[in-house]
């Protein structure tokens, strides 16, 4: 099964009602395999046909609020596109789910440039490694958004190309153990509700006070009596700064959340990836190297080879970026001398996105071991296990050197 196959499942799965996107290579597929399922009958679902993503990702931030289980699906410039209603959608706390084929701008090919250009808009990120766990994933994404301590969107990613019109052996979960898994979506506030029952009392008050529903819904913890209905005069009279406080809160708890649905998936299906990340062979590492993606498939191999070789060297995939896992790093650096960050994506006049995050998470340890940045991939240029065998071994000979320079390797370029 290729790659947007796999993500077509997992929606048709998890049992969205609501799928709106505008087609955009590499990903288009993924909702022409959802049209499919909707017009066959196999999905009960809108599908709404949109002018553009913008329109594709506000379709979805309404219909969450309403009370549907919305997804949407995006790549490269579509994404770039899209981002001003990235923002709204983490704003309202609206659990809605996207799947990303990683595309480099202004090129076809991936890199995860992308998605980590979105990374200030509040979502939540995940990466894939093979098209198993994009299936696996984006089952889990929803179990994760739904969840009353986040409600936040979720974006899970598959390198385009390489995941998403590759094929590979993936197996698909029953329906009625998908079903057990994942409960009936309830939006905590619907729009316009036939019933005014004990929860939705607040949100009356302020309807019959002609208030409107201009923001979302989840009170906030150091207000009990406030509401997110205040759009009224732009807010005026209140502090607003403490939404962006309590998104913060809400994503920081998400941490928690992805690792005990991780653990959940693989009591139930057998497969789990490490919640937030996966170590491979580091359990007497000196020095490990740290990627995202299909990166760690190759990265896999390298390592074994060089086990092999007698060197003491694992593997970190990452995989949530945001939030990002700082403790775990953190935990990581404790036990290994030096630490080599793959970056399939760059920063253009800093460098790394994952390097810089990595070192801003060790930056208050007394003690922490070198690290050392590496670009590889940007544009959808080939990594080989060579490449890989070499940023390790670059990173293990830093150990007991001097001063490190800061400045990252080109693989390849």
């Amino acid at each position: 099964m290729v790659g947007n196959k796999a993500v077509a499942y997992a929606v048709k799965l998890a049992r969205a009602n609501l799928i709106a996107a505008y087609p955009i290579t590499p990903q288009t597929t993924i909702v022409e395999y959802l049209s499919e399922f909707v017009a066959s009958g196999e999905l009960p679902a809108e599908f709404v046909t949109v002018e553009g993503e913008i329109t594709a990702q506000l379709v979805c931030l309404s219909g969450s609020i309403a009370g549907a289980r919305a997804f949407t699906a995006t790549s490269g410039e579509g994404l770039l596109y899209m981002s001003h209603a990235l923002h709204h959608t983490a704003r309202y706390w609206a659990p809605v789910v996207m799947a990303v084929a990683n595309r480099s701008v202004r090129t076809m090919q991936p890199d995860h440039t992308d998605l980590l250009a979105q990374r200030e808009t509040g979502w939540i990120q995940l990466y894939c490694e093979n098209n198993q766990e994009v299936l696996d994933t984006g089952i889990m994404a929803y179990k994760i958004a739904e969840d009353d301590r986040v409600r936040l969107p979720v974006a899970f990613a598959l390198d385009g190309y390489v995941l998403s019109f590759t094929a590979e052996p993936v197996s698909i979960p029953e329906q009625e153990k998908v079903d057990g898994f994942l409960k009936p979506f309830k939006s905590k506030y619907p729009v316009l509700p036939e019933t005014w029952d004990a929860e939705l009392e607040e949100y009356k008050k302020h309807w019959q006070q002609g208030k409107g529903i201009n923001e979302p819904f989840t009170p906030f913890a150091g207000d009990e009596n406030f509401s997110h209905l205040t759009m009224v005069s732009w807010g005026k009279g209140h502090d607003l700064q403490w939404r962006w406080r309590a998104h913060q809160e809400a994503m920081m708890r998400a941490k928690k959340v992805i690792k005990e649905v991780d653990e959940e998936y693989g009591r139930l299906f057998g497969r789990s990836y490490g919640g937030l990340l996966e170590e491979y062979r580091c359990e007497d590492a000196e020095a490990v190297i740290v990627v995202m993606g299909t990166l760690a498939s190759t990265s896999r191999v390298a390592v074994d080879n060089l086990r092999k070789q007698g060197k003491r060297v694992g593997l970190v995939k990452l995989k949530s970026y945001r939030p990002f896992p700082s403790e775990e790093m953190q935990d990581i650096a404790k036990r290994v001398k030096a630490i080599g960050v793959i970056d399939r994506n760059i920063s253009l006049g800093e460098g790394g996105i994952v390097y810089g995050s990595i070192r801003s998470a060790l930056y208050d340890q007394v003690e922490k071991p070198k690290v050392l940045g590496y670009y590889a991939g940007l544009a959808g240029r080939e990594v080989r296990v060579r490449d890989i065998e070499n940023a390790t071994e670059k990173t293990l000979k830093a150990i007991g050197s001097g001063v490190m320079d800061s400045t990252a390797t080109w693989i390849g370029g």
